[in-house]
This record gives C-alpha cells, sequence and structure tokens, in this order.
C-alpha cells in the first residue's frame, strides 16, 4: 500500500520520556531502511521531533501514572485521546506505532480499530513496541490473548517475550533492549 500511495505514513503516539527514546530510533532506522519517503503523525517529545514528528500536543499531557494521579487529569486524557484518533484517521497512516505507555496506548489502538471497522475502512497495521509486563502479573499471560483484538504485532525488548507472546496467539518479534543500544553507543560492550 505504501508503495502504490509513494510514502510510507506512520502514525506513532510515545507518552512518555523513554518512550520517546525509543520510539525516536525506531523512526531514525525506519528512515534508514524504507525505500520510500516516510511521514509521521501522532504524539511524543523531543526527541521524536529531532526524527521530524510534529507533535500534536505535548507528550507530558498523557504522561500520568497511578490511579490517584490520574483522576484529576480524566477529562483532559479523554481529550487527548479524541484528538489522537480523529487525527490518526485523517492522516490515513499505513502503520499505527504506539510505544510503552499501555493505558493511553490500548485505548487509542482500541479504538481507532473500532472506529476504522464503522467506517469499512482499511484499519492500518498496529504495532506495540515494549511488551506489556505480562511476566509481573499473576496470570498475566492469559491477558496477553485479549491484546489481539487490537494489536497485530508486538516488538519485544526481553527476549523470552516473544516466545510467550506468540503462544498466546500475539505476533511478536524480539527487538532488543535499549539500554543495550545505550551501552554499544558509549563503547560499553
Amino acid at each position: 500500500m505504501a508503495s502504490k500511495d509513494g510514502e510510507l505514513r506512520v502514525f506513532i503516539v510515545a507518552g512518555e520520556v523513554s518512550g520517546d527514546s525509543i520510539a525516536s530510533r525506531l523512526m531514525a532506522s525506519l528512515k534508514s531502511l524504507f525505500p520510500l519517503p516516510i511521514r509521521f503523525s501522532g504524539v511524543g517529545g523531543s526527541l521524536m521531533a529531532g526524527e521530524g514528528l510534529q507533535s500534536l500536543f505535548p507528550m507530558e499531557d498523557i504522561a500520568v501514572m497511578g490511579i490517584w494521579e490520574l483522576l484529576p487529569h480524566i477529562n483532559n486524557i479523554r481529550v487527548k485521546l479524541k484528538i489522537a484518533i480523529e487525527s490518526a484517521l485523517l492522516f490515513q497512516p499505513h502503520i499505527v506505532v504506539t510505544v510503552d505507555s499501555k493505558g493511553f496506548s490500548f485505548r487509542l489502538l482500541r479504538k481507532l480499530r473500532a472506529r476504522c471497522d464503522q467506517r469499512g475502512l482499511n484499519c492500518p497495521l498496529h504495532i506495540h513496541y515494549v511488551a506489556p509486563s505480562f511476566w509481573a502479573w499473576k496470570g498475566g499471560e492469559a491477558r496477553l490473548k485479549e491484546l489481539k483484538d487490537f494489536v497485530d504485532h508486538v516488538l519485544c525488548i526481553l527476549p523470552f517475550e516473544e516466545e510467550v507472546c506468540r503462544s498466546n496467539g500475539l505476533d511478536a518479534t524480539f527487538v532488543g533492549h535499549p539500554i543495550l543500544e545505550d551501552a554499544v553507543d558509549l563503547n560499553l560492550v
């Protein structure tokens, strides 16, 4: 589809500093590997801006963790979610990539898939980068099965996550941990 359109459109969302770093590296890699021009839209920070993203709003607007911290911001986050969904639909991406921030990311992917289905649109490929910490939850592996309804592929940073995701019906690829890239960049490895 991207070759027919003459470009690859990637809607990418990161909601915290670590996600901004991971997403900016992914953006740089895509630009160096993909033979066609790439356009980015979405939400991110300064590192993603350095790779060509004009964020729809500051990523700090969605960087809220914990139920008690979330409550005062819930209406603002709903507004930001609606902005992100409408912007993604207008952008008509080939791929939607969410990075970590599973609370916002999974709501975005779920609602975007539903909107595409309602409108009879081809849904873009949904990729989530950084598998949720299923291994830390009691019965967490079972929760992975729910993701396949709105996530097409997971990029895993820990080697065992790929097999566990796959054994639960979720396509996944181990891509390595960003800390290792930092160590290589600093000549520590």
